[in-house]
C-alpha cells in the first residue's frame, strides 16, 4: 500500500550529538583491541538548506553525497565511520542509536549485556577536510558526473563503489566542490579517473547518435543512454554486485528539492556503495513520458528499467534474489502527486514498481517517503548477529489454558481479532520509527504483531538484535509484505508477464527460508499481490515452506488451510481492512462482529501505530457492552492456530468468513 508521508520536525541541532560524544566513556587506547577505534562525524548542518538559493542547494547535495559515498568505502570491511544526520519524531535518530548501542542492554529477563560499541574508543571528526584526510587511503580519485543529465549521478555512484572513487558534480563555479577538490590549484587536486562529462565540460550523453563508448544506438534519451552505458560497461561484465541495487532519486532533486531535505535519501547510499552495487531511478510506466525527461520516446524509461533488471537477473543466472533498496520518489516523479505531473496514483505506481522487480527476482527494501532517509547501514552491517533468535509461540495447550478452545479443540464462540502492525518493509522506516514506537510505555501490555521484515537486519542488524533482547511476552514478530522483502509472489510464477522468465518462486523461497529460520519467523503478516495475479492455493502451498504457521493474504472471502511440506497444514485468511485511528478502528471492528455464526477470524492493518494507540483501540472496542464483549484480541500465531483448529473441526480446507 502507499506509504504515509510522515512529517518530521527539524528542531534539534548538532548539540545533542556533541554532548553524547563528550559524555560517553571512552576505552583506554592502550588496552583496547586493535580495531576498537571508530570515528564519528556530525553532518546535521546539512539538513538545512536555503531552497531559494540554487548554490546552497547544490552545496548541500554535493557534500552529503560525498560523505555518504566515502562512508560506504570506509565501512566496506569494518564498522569504522558513523555519522549523525537523520531526524524523525522530533529527535536525532542516529544520536539515539549511537547512545543505545554504546550502553548496556537490559534484557526482558532482567539480565544485562555489554553494548556493541560500549568498549570501543570513539574519535570525533570535526570537518569535511579532516574527514577526507583521515580516510585518504580508501579513495583513489574522482568520477565526474553531469548535472544536466541527472541520471549520471547514479552511474557515478555505481562506478564509485566498484573503483573506490568519489562522485563529484562537474561545476566550474568558484567555491563549488569540484573547484575545491579537483580543479583549483589551491585545492586538493584529486585525479579525475572516470568521466561522465566531456573534458570541455559539455554533456557526454546527448540522446543522439551512438551511446558513447559503445556500438549501441542512442535511445533518444540522454537519461536512458547513461544507464545503457552503465549496463554495457558494468552490469553485463559483472563488475558490480548484481544482487545489490539502489533505487533513489537522481540529481533531478537539485532543481526540485521537495519536502524535508533528508528526503533526497543520499545518506542511504553508503550501504550499496560498500557492497559495490548499482543505482538507478526510472519510471515504471510505459504509457507516459516521465516529467524529468518529457521528450523521450514513449516507454523509454520503462524499457531501461527492465534492461537494468534483466542484466542483473541474467548475470545471476536467475538463481539469486536481487535487493533493491529505495522507493519511487512519488512526491517528485512518476505519480500524479502535486507537481510530479503524472497520471498514475501513488499506490498503482508502487505496485507497478514492485511487480517489475518481482518479475526479475528483485525485492524491495522500501525506503519510502517520508521516513525514507537512513544513515549508517554500512556501519551496522558489521554487527555480529546470533545464529538464531527464537520466539515464544502459542501451542494447543496454551490455548486450552487461556480458555480459547473447547473440549473438542474447537475455538470458542468469539470474534478473534488480530492487528497487523506495519509497515516495516524498509530498514529506514524501522530505524526512524523504533526509537519512539518500541519505547512506548504501553509496549508489553497488549499483544502486538510487529511486521518487521527479517531481511531488514542486513541494513540494521544491531537494531534487530536489540528488539529481540528487549522483547516482552506480548511482542510477536511476523514478516511484512510477502516475506523477507517486498514482492508480489505470483510475479515469480510462470507466466511472468513482464519478464517472460521461467518460474523463480523456489529462488524466493530459498531466500526466505534462511531469514525466517534465523529470526524464528514462521508466518507472513501480509502478502501483497498488488496488480499481479492473486495468490492461488498452489502458490500458498509453496510459500508455506518458510511460513508454515500461517499467512494473511491480500484478497478473497474465505479462510482455510493448505498442505505444507512438513506433513501439516498452514492456515490463511485475507486481510479485512486498513484502519487509520482508534475511533475509526472501533467502528470497523465492531461492525464486523456477527452473532450466532460460530467463531470468527478478522484481521486488520495499521501503519506506524504506537502501542498506546493500539491499546486505545483495544479499550474502545472492549468497552462496547454488546459487541465488544465478544471480541478477543490475539497475536497472529494464536490467530492462525485457531483457524487451523476451526478448519479441522469443520473438516474443510476452506470456510466462509461469516461477515
Amino acid at each position: 500500500m502507499m506509504k504515509k508521508n510522515v512529517k518530521s520536525t527539524l528542531s534539534l541541532t548538532a548539540v545533542l550529538f556533541s554532548l553524547l560524544l563528550v559524555n560517553f566513556t571512552q576505552a583506554d587506547e592502550k588496552t583496547s583491541p586493535k580495531d576498537s577505534t571508530f570515528y564519528t562525524y556530525d553532518m546535521t548542518s546539512l539538513r538545512a538548506v536555503d531552497k531559494s538559493n540554487p548554490a546552497d542547494v547544490r552545496r548541500v547535495w554535493d557534500e552529503t553525497l560525498l560523505i555518504s559515498t566515502l562512508q560506504g568505502l570506509v565501512n566496506r570491511d569494518s564498522a569504522t565511520l558513523f555519522v549523525n544526520y537523520v531526524q524523525a519524531y522530533g529527535r536525532d535518530v542516529d544520536a539515539f542509536w549511537l547512545e543505545t548501542f554504546s550502553k548496556e542492554v537490559h534484557k526482558a529477563d532482567g539480565s544485562t549485556r555489554r553494548g556493541w560499541l560500549q568498549d570501543r574508543r570513539r574519535v570525533e571528526i570535526s570537518s569535511l577536510d579532516e574527514l577526507l584526510d583521515r580516510f585518504s587511503d580508501v579513495y583513489k580519485g574522482v568520477v565526474l558526473y553531469d548535472e544536466r543529465v541527472p541520471s549520471t549521478v547514479n552511474v557515478a555512484l555505481t562506478i564509485a563503489g566498484v573503483e573506490n572513487l568519489l562522485p563529484i558534480r562537474y561545476d566550474a563555479t568558484e567555491g563549488a566542490l569540484y573547484d575545491r577538490l579537483v580543479s583549483s590549484p589551491q585545492g586538493r587536486s584529486l585525479p579525475i579517473l572516470r568521466r561522465l562529462v566531456d573534458e570541455d565540460g559539455k554533456s557526454l550523453f546527448t540522446g543522439k547518435g551512438k551511446i558513447p563508448g559503445t556500438n549501441l544506438d542512442s535511445t533518444g534519451s540522454a537519461k536512458a543512454d547513461a544507464y545503457f552505458w552503465m549496463i554495457e560497461k558494468y552490469l553485463i561484465p559483472k563488475k558490480v554486485n548484481l544482487t545489490e541495487g539502489g533505487y533513489y532519486i537522481d540529481a533531478f532533486w537539485i532543481t526540485h528539492p521537495n519536502g524535508a531535505v533528508q528526503n533526497h535519501c543520499l545518506t542511504n547510499r553508503d550501504f550499496i556503495v560498500a557492497r559495490k552495487g548499482f543505482f538507478f531511478d526510472l519510471s515504471p510506466w510505459e504509457d507516459e513520458a516521465p516529467n524529468d525527461d518529457p521528450n523521450q520516446p514513449l516507454g523509454t524509461d520503462f524499457k531501461t528499467f527492465n534492461a537494468i533488471m534483466r542484466a542483473a537477473y541474467e548475470g545471476t543466472a536467475g538463481k539469486k534474489m536481487i535487493r533493491v533498496a529505495g522507493f519511487t520518489p512519488w512526491d517528485t516523479k512518476y505519480t500524479d502527486h502535486g507537481n510530479a505531473g503524472g497520471k498514475h496514483g501513488g499506490v498503482p505506481t508502487e505496485w507497478r514498481h514492485a511487480e517489475i522487480l518481482s518479475n526479475y527476482n528483485g525485492y524491495l527494501d522500501a525506503d519510502a517517503l517520508g521516513l525514507g532517509a537512513m544513515a549508517n547501514a554500512s556501519f551496522y552491517q558489521h554487527f555480529p548477529l546470533e545464529k538464531r533468535y527464537p520466539q515464544r509461540k502459542p501451542t494447543l495447550d496454551t490455548l486450552k489454558k487461556r480458555g480459547l478452545v473447547d473440549k473438542n479443540k474447537r475455538p470458542i464462540d468469539k470474534t478473534f481479532v488480530a492487528i497487523y502492525s506495519g509497515d516495516y518493509d524498509s530498514a529506514a522506516w524501522v530505524c526512524q520509527a523504533a526509537p519512539t514506537l518500541w519505547n512506548d510505555p504501553e509496549r508489553g501490555v497488549i499483544p502486538i504483531n510487529w511486521a518487521f521484515n527479517p531481511n531488514l537486519a542486513d541494513r540494521f542488524a544491531p537494531g534487530f538484535d536489540y528488539f529481540r533482547q528487549t522483547q516482552t511476552a506480548n511482542d510477536f514478530f511476523v514478516s511484512g509484505d510477502s516475506g523477507a522483502g517486498y514482492v508480489n509472489p505470483m510475479s515469480f510464477v510462470e507466466p511472468r508477464r513482464i519478464s517472460g522468465a521461467p518460474d523463480g518462486l523456489d529462488v524466493w523461497i530459498k531466500h526466505c527460508v534462511r531469514y525466517f529460520h534465523q529470526w524464528d519467523v514462521s508466518g507472513i503478516g501480509f502478502i501483497i499481490d498488488g496488480d499481479a495475479p492473486t495468490c492461488d492455493r498452489r502458490t500458498l502451498e509453496r510459500l508455506s515452506k518458510f511460513s508454515p504457521d500461517g499467512m494473511i493474504t491480500h484478497r478473497g472471502n474465505v479462510a482455510g488451510v493448505v498442505k505444507n511440506p512438513f506433513g501439516g497444514v498452514t492456515p490463511f485468511r485475507p486481510i479485512n481492512f486498513d484502519i487509520s485511528s482508534p475511533e475509526q478502528g472501533k467502528q470497523i471492528v465492531l461492525g464486523d462482529v456477527r452473532f450466532d455464526r460460530g467463531p470468527q477470524f478478522n484481521v486488520y492493518r495499521t501503519i506506524l501505530w504506537s502501542p498506546t494507540q493500539l491499546k486505545e483501540l483495544f479499550d474502545k472496542v472492549k468497552s462496547d457492552p454488546e459487541r465488544g464483549v465478544r471480541v478477543e484480541f490475539v497475536d497472529l500465531y494464536t490467530f492462525w492456530l485457531l483457524i487451523q483448529l476451526e478448519a479441522q473441526y469443520l473438516g474443510k480446507n476452506e470456510f466462509d468468513l461469516r461477515l
